[in-house]
């Protein structure tokens, strides 16, 4: 069991902000309205530094998803998105980028104006960024240079924004054979595979190339670690690890044949020279429970205790930070948030609460 007061530690950790991935559509909704945000979660005296917390011998920093295309994040400004983050403690605002040719944002004024509000307030931005020019039909040679060329592009010119960028997202999956886990080459189609791996080595060169300060970000999920290592021997120098992790999955690697009961542990066996960053975590909700939110803010309790734990676990990142009711149950409410009225108040789930009272106790 875990005390009270290491809870409230662990959830009070801070320090720079992050999206996630999943959500690719751009929904457009009404004029912009005026977030209601009651005054008790933004209080003038928190101070991200100053919360803070050594724990295991690590600072285990927080962050959340949100999306630069989808309604919600649309329609709420982005510095008041900025001060939901910063009433709870987070350091890093993960968020998905999709670009034009020229290595611009689609959504730039988006991104200008969150970017401008997550610096002002010590948050930092970590961009999933989508690779629009891969191309499994094209050759390796093309795909390198299609990926350097969109991240040399990319880099060239948002290199002041960012330190760190996470490479695509999802992009073992389509390379999976049918019944496999994804724990070994075996389990990919290898031909594919070297077409994407070509592509994510000219994105981390390419960015590398414009920003020699970046530090680049691979993701996987599940048991597609086999994918990571894959890369790793393709010759891809990524610097941290990414994972995507849900309670499904947390309830499922226990079992026989895997029994891997601390996913965080595991990666750490596995990659032991890498930091590693959970890009992704939270609770899948089930259509019939009336416990989803009480189920919620138990797995990531527990979850952010384990990462805590672990000082080779860098960034905790839970998906996401507003609901979205327009999709199906599972990704329609993994926010913290939920909504009071549609895109305009909210109403906090207790998970939300839980970082707010954290971060202030």
């Amino acid at each position: 069991m875990i005390k009270i007061w290491r809870l409230k530690a662990i959830f009070a950790t801070t320090l720079l902000a992050t999206v996630s991935s999943s959500c690719k559509r751009e929904i457009l909704v009404e004029p912009t309205p005026t977030l209601e945000i009651p005054d008790s979660t933004v209080s003038a005296g928190l101070t991200m530094a100053a919360t803070s917390k050594m724990v295991s011998g690590s600072i285990l920093k927080l962050g959340i998803n949100g999306h630069l295309g989808d309604a919600p994040y649309l329609s709420v400004p982005w510095k008041d998105q900025i001060k939901l983050l910063k009433a709870r403690g987070m350091s890093y605002y993960r968020i998905n980028v999709q670009t034009k040719s020229d290595g611009t944002a689609s959504a730039s004024k988006d991104l200008e104006a969150l970017q401008s509000a997550a610096s002002a307030s010590g948050i930092r931005l970590l961009p999933m960024l989508y690779p629009r020019t891969l191309d499994v039909k094209k050759s390796e040679s093309e795909n390198y240079t299609n990926g350097k060329t969109l991240g040399a592009n990319f880099a060239a010119k948002y290199k002041n924004y960012f330190v760190y960028y996470n490479l695509g997202n999802d992009l073992e999956l389509p390379l999976l054979n049918a019944n496999t886990t994804g724990t070994k080459p075996s389990h990919y189609n290898l031909e594919r595979f070297k077409k994407v791996a070509a592509y994510v080595k000219g994105m981390n060169d390419g960015i590398k190339s414009k920003d020699s300060d970046a530090k680049t970000i691979v993701s996987a999920g599940w048991l597609h670690y086999g994918w990571l290592q894959m890369l790793e021997d393709y010759g891809v120098k990524f610097d941290r690890i990414g994972y995507n992790w849900y309670s499904d999955m947390e309830t499922g690697a226990a079992k026989a044949p895997y029994y891997i009961t601390d996913i965080t542990k595991k990666l750490a066996s596995l990659f032991p020279d890498k930091p590693i960053w959970f890009v992704e975590f939270n609770y899948r909700y089930k259509a019939t429970s009336t416990t989803n939110e009480a189920d919620q803010e138990d797995f990531v309790k527990k979850f952010t205790a384990k990462c805590a734990a672990n000082p080779q676990v860098k960034v905790a990142m839970v998906y996401q930070l507003f609901d979205e009711p327009y999709k199906t149950a599972h990704e329609g409410n993994y926010g913290i948030i939920k909504w009071k009225v549609k895109y305009t108040s909210w109403l906090e789930k207790p998970l939300s609460k839980l970082f707010v009272s954290a971060l202030t106790n």
